[in-house]
């Protein structure tokens, strides 16, 4: 339960810190409020690349660990 607390209180703060970065830069509350609840739309590039290696490394893993798992003798 005391994770599950620390995580929602640090996505609270961080969002919010977000929305006040964006304020502070000159975005309207409109941009900042879609900047928030779709992040895909404000990566680079590169934070893409990064994002979906990531997410086939994942993958992989998972499909890698039920083939040993498959294979090993009981």
């Amino acid at each position: 339960m005391k994770i599950l607390l620390i995580t929602l209180s640090m996505f609270v703060l961080l969002t919010i810190f977000s929305f006040t970065l964006d304020l502070t830069q000159g975005f309207e509350p409109r941009t900042v409020y879609l900047n928030a609840i779709s992040p895909f739309k404000v990566m680079e590039l590169i934070e893409s690349f990064v994002f979906v290696i990531l997410i086939a490394l994942f993958f992989l893993q998972s499909v890698l660990q039920v083939f040993t798992k498959k294979r090993s003798p009981k």
